[in-house]
């Protein structure tokens, strides 16, 4: 009883009192401070990286719907070069022409429809089609003849054939002998829009410029519908709300409370896609690290009290010894003092645990040294793979259109190129001589000449005896794209000029463009790391990132540089604005790869 007595005493002593509502008062103030910054920043992160994903998805859905676009414009074309007049005269020919044409599209198109000069129509499924009619076929029709030679579509109407509303592409025979319309499997392309919309939101909805819908996901639990229709249509009210959302993100009232909407028109067929996903989805998130905060809150109160009474014990004399101590590491003395304090109480354990600390320290250390040695190599493995060439798709989309063309020669060339570049870039060594990484800009320029014609021009100056210097490979790929796309891209021409010469020790390479120039905070927010800004446009069709394709920014080909060579070494840029732009990196002049930089 006497002990508990002293417990008690000592544990509501006035002195502990104090200490507890003072550590108690701090640690609620920062407490409530902490759970409110990370409450709204998990929030904001939320909504951010939700908001990244189906912007990514409206990226992927405009470049699916510019291919989809072009695939039926090629089958029409393609189809109507086939059409003569003998395959014309036989409906039972030209039936099976269509039907094979049906199965070489790959579902894109549902029914294919020829008006032959008499006003006689064949149908891919003559059968269905003799059967069930199509009364819509001569208002459709009329879309080619207002056009002739020029692939045009409609809005959005019902088809008896398919049982579901779809959209019309039609395109005029040559010589004026008929006309030839395809219908669009509408469920295909739903089914499509959906599987690239992944897990960024919980629906959709594509829209022409009219306000007509071409396809929405019916099954989504966010999408208010009207009651009693097979399948699901959406709610009128909702349809009219997505239709006036300006561009970009919004939020629309929906079945389940309030949602985030991404509307873009990012695709040459001129419809808009909305994206949406349920702001619940946020709340929950929070909700969670709401919970683990206060659990976190419950456990450092009831540890609270331990702390004030065993700070409140007089051990101030041992501790300040220990603190003397432990100054030494101010002077990253990690090694144990040769004086240690001899006791066997808990100051004696602290004591022991502080040595044993050090000891610890200083094998962290020797691990930290050699992971951050694996780290740089590591970093350089990764800048490395991306700045992979990145624009395969385009240059085979480029091949594909010139064989077409039947332009032989030219796809030989650039498949020529191609396999080059592909062979350079995949090559496992990080190093390459100048004369090689020429090669590999001439065969990148003449990809690029065969896709843009002679728009812009490409010059080389370069010492012979610089020829054998040895550079980290892929290191001027960059900077011609840079020239290219974000430099003479506004001009619609010019001329991109590289050099290459010895001063003194060092390596001058310098890629020179007459195109927009850039002023000094732009060259700035260039070589700014981690800058959005700094993203090379390395496509033509201006995109910086899209889940497999990185864009290429200055401030890795800096990073690399300084990566092996230390920072005395890395880019400079000079420009005019409106006049030029000129990026000169400077690197050692030798022969032989170096090793990573240890700076």
């Amino acid at each position: 009883m006497a002990k508990l007595r002293k417990l008690f005493g000592r544990l509501f002593s006035r002195m502990f009192v104090k200490l507890f509502l003072a550590l108690a008062l701090a640690s609620l103030l920062a407490f409530a401070g902490l759970l409110y910054s990370a409450l709204g920043s998990s929030r904001e992160a939320l909504m951010r990286q939700k908001s990244d994903d189906m912007t990514m998805f409206m990226e992927r859905t405009g470049q699916y719907l510019d291919l989809y676009l072009q695939n039926i414009r090629s089958m029409l074309i393609n189809m109507s070069e086939r059409l003569d007049e003998r395959a014309l005269a036989d409906p039972t020919e030209l039936q099976h022409t269509l039907q094979q044409q049906i199965e070489r599209s790959s579902g894109i198109a549902a029914n294919l429809f020829v008006k032959r000069r008499d006003g006689s129509i064949v149908a891919s499924n003559q059968l269905a089609y003799g059967i069930v009619g199509h009364p819509r076929l001569p208002d459709l029709f009329r879309i080619a003849d207002e056009t002739p030679g020029v692939v045009k579509w409609s809005e959005p109407y019902y088809s008896p054939l398919q049982t579901n509303s779809t959209v019309a592409f039609a395109l005029s025979l040559k010589d004026g002998s008929g006309s030839m319309l395809a219908e669009i499997n509408t469920s295909l392309l739903t089914r499509r829009l959906y599987e690239l919309l992944g897990s960024s939101g919980q629906g959709f909805a594509l829209f022409t410029n009219a306000g007509r819908i071409v396809a929405y996901d019916a099954n989504s639990a966010v999408v208010p519908y009207r009651p009693a229709t097979l399948p699901p249509e959406m709610d009128e009210s909702f349809v009219r709300a997505l239709i006036g959302l300006p561009d970009g993100i919004s939020r629309v009232d929906g079945a389940t409370g309030p949602l985030m909407a991404v509307k873009s028109k990012r695709n040459e067929i001129d419809w808009y896609l909305i994206a949406m996903t349920d702001e619940r989805d946020f709340r929950a998130g929070s909700r969670g690290l709401l919970l683990r905060f206060l659990g976190i809150g419950a456990i450092w109160f009831s540890l609270l009290i331990v702390l004030a009474l065993a700070i409140s014990r007089q051990f101030a004399t041992p501790v300040n010894r220990l603190a003397l101590q432990m100054d030494r590491i101010r002077g990253e003395r990690f090694d144990p003092p040769p004086r240690q304090i001899a006791r066997t109480d808990e100051i004696g354990r602290l004591s022991r645990s502080f040595y044993l600390l050090l000891e610890r320290i200083r094998e962290l250390l020797d691990a930290v040294r050699v992971n951050e040695e694996r780290k740089k190599e590591l970093e350089m493995a990764l800048l490395l793979h991306q700045i992979r060439p990145h624009f395969l798709y385009n240059t085979l989309a480029c091949v594909g259109s010139l064989a077409r063309q039947h332009r032989v020669d030219e796809v030989q060339e650039t498949i020529r190129s191609l396999i080059g570049l592909l062979t350079y870039s995949i090559d496992r060594s990080e190093f390459a001589t100048l004369e090689e990484e020429r090669l590999s800009l001439q065969a990148y320029m003449q990809i690029q000449n065969v896709r843009y014609g002679d728009a812009f021009r490409y010059e080389e100056r370069i010492d012979p005896a610089c020829a054998a210097a040895r550079l980290p490979k892929l290191l001027l790929q960059p900077l011609v794209e840079n020239a290219l796309f974000h430099g003479l891209a506004a001009k619609g021409e010019g001329t991109v000029l590289m050099t290459a010469a010895a001063a003194g020790d060092r390596l001058l390479l310098t890629v020179r463009d007459d195109g927009a120039g850039m002023t000094a905070a732009q060259i700035e927010a260039v070589l700014s790391p981690r800058n959005p800004a700094a993203g090379a446009i390395t496509d033509a069709s201006h995109e910086r990132t899209d889940g497999r394709f990185k864009g290429i920014a200055l401030p890795n080909v800096q990073e690399r540089i300084r990566l092996h060579y230390g920072p005395a070494y890395g880019l400079r840029i000079r420009s005019e604005p409106g006049e030029w732009t000129e990026v000169t990196v400077e690197l050692p002049l030798e022969a032989e790869a170096p090793p990573l930089s240890r700076e």
